[in-house]
Order: C-alpha cells, then structure tokens, then sequence
C-alpha cells in the first residue's frame, strides 16, 4: 500500500490543466479515500454522442507504447489505457455542464474537481488527472491536441494511470484518466 501511495505521489508532481487558466495539482485522497462535498443524484442518464472509445485508445496508447516529448520533457513507453464506463460518464457530466452553463473550467458550478466527479461515478480512485477541450475536434484532433500541450501530454503518458474515459458533449470533451484502489 505504501509504495503504491509512494509511487502515485510521484505521479502527482506533474501537473495538468487546460493552457488558458493556472494549473492544477493533482490530487491525492487525504487517508486513502476522496471526499464527496455533495450529493449525486442521479446515476441513471443516457449519454449523447458517444465517442469511439477503441479508437479513442487506439489513438492514445500509440503514443504511450512510444514515448515521446511532452514539451520539453521525455516520457518514456508507458503501458496502455484501458476504457472504463464510470470514467466516461463523469467526462460526459462535465462536458454537459459546461455546455450547459456556457464555462470552460476543471472546476464545477458546484465547486466539484474531477476527483469529485469520478467518485460519486462510483470510481475508487488513488489518482487522477482531467483533460478538456473545446472546439469542433475528431477524436484524433482531440488526442493530437492535447499530445501538443505539455501538460495534457504528461497527464495522458504517466505510467501510473491505467484507465480513462473520454466524452463530448457538442464541442466540449472531457478526460478522465486514473488509478483505482
């Protein structure tokens, strides 16, 4: 369990943020577990234009089984992603809600983080990282964007996370990706 926690807490030292506001810190569940500052209720939803989640990892884990400069930094071959559904609907909630309330920000109306919005998906998560986007993309021009930007590249290439979703709601995408317990 320590050397877990050891080894998720080197993976928070990199940081990920969207390049048009300050970055954030990855966070680390204070005791092991996340906390919830509000309700969920809802867990029962449809989500909208889905996106191809094979080839959302196909495009992805190129990368990873690769390595490659993230900026100015090396990140070597990590393992590949794989697609986790309570991932995908927390992405999906945020991209709505940022549609919906015309925002673009890691933070919710409600003061929720994506650690926030992945747990009360039901994901018990150790770590995590969040990528948006905004625009009329492809999945690939979503990937290759953020494979361009510094921070979103490291956050999709560390070799502690092994899952994530990817969601749009019109033209916002979100990423989760993360490690569970």
């Amino acid at each position: 369990m320590k050397n877990s926690i050891l080894a998720c807490t080197a993976g928070l030292l990199l940081l990920c943020a969207c390049t048009k506001e300050p970055l954030e810190e990855w966070i680390l569940p204070e005791n092991g577990k996340a906390t919830m500052p509000f309700a969920f209720k809802d867990t029962s939803f449809t989500m909208t234009q889905r996106v191809d989640s094979a080839n959302m990892l196909r495009l992805i884990n190129a990368y990873r089984s690769k390595g490659c400069n993230c900026g100015d930094i090396y990140m070597a071959p990590a393992p590949p992603l794989y697609w986790n559904i309570r991932l995908e609907r927390a992405s999906w909630l945020h991209s709505k809600e940022m549609n919906d309330s015309v925002y673009m920000s890691h933070i919710g109306r409600n003061g929720s983080n994506g650690g926030d919005r992945i747990r009360k998906m039901g994901y018990n998560w150790k770590c995590y990282a969040e990528n948006i986007a905004l625009g009329i993309l492809t999945e690939k021009s979503v990937v290759d964007g953020w494979m361009g930007s510094k921070t979103h590249c490291m956050a999709m290439m560390n070799p502690t996370l092994k899952e994530t979703g990817i969601a749009r709601f019109r033209n916002f995408w979100t990423q989760e990706i993360a490690l569970s317990y």
